[in-house]
C-alpha cells in the first residue's frame, strides 16, 4: 500500500498505534517488511482445505520477531481474499483453555470477523447468511441453503450438525427484536453461562417464535438431545458447531473461515494437570487431522515448541502417548527480522509519520539519519526488539519534530 495515500487522520491513528510497538490490526501487511516469498506462501496456504476436510499449520516464530504480527498478517490476508476470521489468544488464566473446546468456541465467537462488516462476532456470519442474495451463491450451495432452511419452512433439518447452531440461525433469521439476537451472541459467546438457562433458551429461541415456524419437537425433546449444550459428550457440539460455521460462511458466499491461535504455549505453561494437557494436545491434533473442522486453522508457536511438547510429557512421565505425531505436524518457520528489514520499517515509519502531520521532505528527520537511527536502536538486543525498536523510532521523530517547529 502506498503511505503517500493515507489521509491525515489515518495515518495519525496509525502512528498513534506504533507508539506501543504494532501497527494497527488492519496495517499489519503495510509494515511487515522482508519475508516476501514467506509471505506469498502463507497466503496460498489458505486455500489448502477442501470443501469437507480441514488443515493446519503451526506458524513458527520467536518471542519480540513476530510470531503474534504474523498471525495478524495472516488474518489481514484472509479477510482480503474473502474468508472470515477469528483470532483468538490461548489464555487458561482467562478462561480460553484448550482442553476445553466449549471455551475455545465461545472465544472464536466473540473473534469472529466478516469482510464488510464492522461488528465482530457470531452474528457476522449469521447477518452474512441472512443477508446473501441467494442469486449470488453457486447453484450447488443455493441448494444446501434449501435444505437448511427446509426450503424455507424452517421446521426441522438436519443438515447442520449442530442443532444449537440450527436453533439460533432460524430464530437469527426470525428474529423480530434486537433482544434475541443479542441473546443469540451472548449465547454463543459465553456457552458456560447458559448451562443453567436451556428454559430460556427454549422459551425465547423456539417456543416464542413458533408462529413463524413448526418444529415438531417437544420441550423435553430438546433438553434429553442437549441441543442447548456446547460440553456434553465431549465437547461434541463445540466441533459441530464449528464445523457449521464453516457452511454457513460458504453458502453466503464466503470462502469459508479461518482460525487462528496465538500463544499456544499456554497449553504447556498454565494446565497444570497432565490430563489436561493431554487433552488439550488431542483438541489441537484433531485441527490437524482436519476431521471436525473443515477449514485453515493456525498456530503461532516458538520454532522449540515440538520439543518442549514432548518434553513436558515425558516429565509428568506420560509414556504411552504418541510423540511421533508432533513430529509429523506441519510447520511454516518465520525467518528472522534483520537490520536491513528494520531499517525499511524505520524509513515507512518516517513516511507515515510525515502524512500524519503533514510535514514536507525538509520538515522531516533525514534518511540518513533516520538509517543511522535504526542501526542504534537495532543494536539493543532484547526478546522484545522489535516492538522497543519502533517505539525508539517513534520517539526520535517526536523529538525532532519538537526540537524544529
Amino acid at each position: 500500500m502506498d503511505l503517500k495515500t493515507f489521509d491525515r487522520a489515518t495515518a495519525e491513528r496509525v502512528i498513534e498505534q506504533l507508539r506501543f510497538g504494532v501497527p494497527p490490526p488492519e496495517y499489519v501487511r503495510t509494515f511487515t517488511v522482508g519475508r516476501a516469498s514467506q509471505l506469498r506462501a502463507l497466503e496460498k496456504s489458505l486455500g489448502n482445505p477442501s470443501c469437507d476436510k480441514g488443515a493446519a499449520l503451526l506458524v513458527k516464530a520467536n518471542y519480540g520477531f513476530g510470531k503474534s504480527h504474523l498471525l495478524r498478517v495472516v488474518r489481514e490476508m484472509a479477510i482480503e481474499a474473502g474468508y472470515a476470521a477469528s483470532l483468538v489468544v490461548v489464555d487458561a488464566h482467562g478462561g480460553v483453555r484448550f482442553n476445553q473446546m466449549d471455551l475455545i468456541f465461545g472465544a472464536i465467537c466473540r473473534e469472529l470477523e466478516v469482510p464488510g462488516q464492522r461488528a465482530k462476532g457470531v452474528g457476522a456470519i449469521l447477518n452474512a447468511f441472512a443477508d446473501a442474495v441467494p442469486a449470488s451463491v453457486s447453484p450447488g450451495l443455493g441448494s444446501v441453503r434449501d435444505r437448511i432452511s427446509s426450503r424455507g419452512k424452517w421446521d426441522l433439518s438436519d443438515y447442520l450438525k449442530s442443532p444449537a447452531l440450527y436453533v439460533a440461525l432460524r430464530a437469527w433469521v426470525h428474529a423480530g427484536t434486537q433482544s434475541v439476537r443479542e441473546l443469540i451472541c451472548d449465547w454463543f459467546a459465553n456457552p458456560r453461562n447458559y448451562r443453567s438457562q436451556r428454559k430460556h433458551l427454549w422459551s425465547e429461541l423456539v417456543n416464542n417464535m413458533r408462529s413463524a415456524f413448526s418444529d415438531p419437537r417437544r420441550e423435553w425433546q430438546f433438553y434429553a438431545e442437549d441441543v442447548f449444550s456446547f460440553h456434553a459428550t465431549g465437547h461434541r457440539q463445540a466441533w459441530d458447531a464449528l464445523a457449521d460455521i464453516q457452511v454457513l460462511a460458504r453458502v453466503s458466499g464466503l470462502r469459508g473461515v479461518v482460525l487462528l491461535f496465538d500463544e499456544f504455549e499456554d497449553v504447556i505453561q498454565n494446565l497444570n494437570r497432565r490430563d489436561l494437557q493431554e487433552q488439550a494436545f488431542l483438541n489441537l491434533f484433531r485441527f490437524f487431522d482436519g476431521d471436525r473442522f473443515p477449514g485453515m486453522s493456525y498456530f503461532a508457536v516458538t520454532p522449540d515448541f515440538v520439543q518442549k511438547c514432548k518434553t513436558e510429557l515425558l516429565n509428568r512421565a506420560i509414556y504411552d502417548f504418541d510423540y511421533g505425531r508432533f513430529d509429523r505436524l506441519p510447520f511454516f518457520e518465520l525467518d528472522t527480522i534483520g537490520r536491513a528489514d528494520f531499517g525499511e520499517l524505520a524509513a515507512r515509519i518516517r513516511e507515515i509519520y510525515g502524512v500524519a502531520y503533514g510535514l514536507n521532505e525538509a520538515g522531516l528527520m533525514a534518511e540518513v539519519a533516520i538509517s543511522e537511527v535504526a542501526n542504534e536502536l537495532w543494536s539493543v538486543r532484547s526478546p522484545d526488539r522489535v516492538r522497543r525498536a519502533i517505539q525508539g523510532v517513534v520517539r526520535i521523530l517526536d523529538d525532532y519534530w519538537d526540537g524544529h517547529e
